[in-house]
């Protein structure tokens, strides 16, 4: 592993806690001397602490979280790109974990844990409605794709597939789409639940939980967001996802069918009217991008 060089890669929009997460991200138990740390975005308030490991990148303006890592992987020297957001705090053995399957060339991709940090009843619920398959307490192994707050590759891979599509304005399902490529390139995504990151959700309204839930919906690979179609739909993407006014009828059934999925591994059914109502927002952002497309 010593011949890795590691870049690690922050967007931020003026986040309250990223000074948080670089110095966390100082105090890794790998070598210092391996690891670059890029900040990319707006620190209006100069909360980041720039030297010679850490390195903020800016337009001078407001600009998405797609954008930011791909001009972070640009700017990026090191052989492994690492990927964590602003509202993150990882734990100390982060990267050496996270890193440590890249002994074998045959792993390109790895993505890590999630555990949630102190918050209240609806932040609980967001983080369950959308993480439940990446918990520090979730099995090992492959997935269907991936989230960017706890994410690794290869150099290669950006080379590969290119970067996240541009066309995302909200940190809301880029990730997805750029993790599905890279598996529909033929890259393996490997999960590891022990390299942990802790997310601190600021989502503690049931209306900030319904808008990262529309929001979610309205920009989902599953509804062929960016492009009007969904590569290789289930039968049940071709029946449901393609009228917006079928997906608004049995979006309360849909919902609750999400939800059962989502918490019957985690068992946290207190949190089920929570979950719930992220889900019925996915449906009803869904929709409203399927209407525009009907009617554009």
């Amino acid at each position: 592993m010593a011949s890795h060089s590691i870049s690690v890669i922050v967007p931020n929009l003026n986040s309250p806690l990223i000074e948080r997460t670089v110095e966390a991200l100082r105090t890794q138990t790998v070598d210092p001397a391996r690891v670059e740390i890029l900040v990319v975005g707006l620190d209006e308030k100069g909360l980041v602490p720039v030297d010679d490991r850490v390195r903020t990148i800016s337009e001078g303006r407001p600009t998405s979280a797609a954008y930011n890592r791909n001009r972070g992987m640009e700017m990026a020297t090191g052989d492994i790109f690492c990927f964590t957001d602003a509202d993150c705090v990882p734990a100390r053995d982060w990267l050496e974990r996270l890193t440590a399957p890249y002994a074998d060339e045959r792993v390109d991709v790895v993505g890590g844990g999630v555990v949630f940090g102190q918050g209240n009843y609806w932040s609980l619920c967001d983080n369950l409605s959308w993480f439940y398959q990446f918990l520090s307490s979730s099995p090992a192994g492959q997935r269907a794709h991936l989230p960017t707050l706890n994410l690794s590759i290869r150099r290669k891979v950006f080379e590969s597939v290119g970067g996240m599509s541009p066309l995302y304005p909200l940190a809301a399902g880029e990730d997805t789409e750029w993790t599905e490529r890279m598996r529909k390139a033929g890259y393996t995504l490997h999960f590891l639940p022990d390299a942990i990151v802790t997310h601190i959700d600021r989502r503690t309204t049931v209306s900030a939980l319904w808008r990262h839930g529309y929001h979610y919906g309205q920009y989902s690979p599953k509804i062929g967001y960016p492009s009007s179609r969904v590569p290789s739909p289930t039968p049940v993407e071709r029946l449901l996802l393609r009228r917006w006014w079928l997906l608004v009828l049995l979006s309360p059934l849909l919902a609750s069918l999400a939800t059962v999925r989502t918490l019957q591994s985690q068992r946290a059914w207190h949190t089920l009217p929570g979950v719930w109502v992220s889900k019925l927002a996915w449906c009803m952002g869904a929709a409203r991008t399927l209407r525009r497309r009907e009617i554009a």
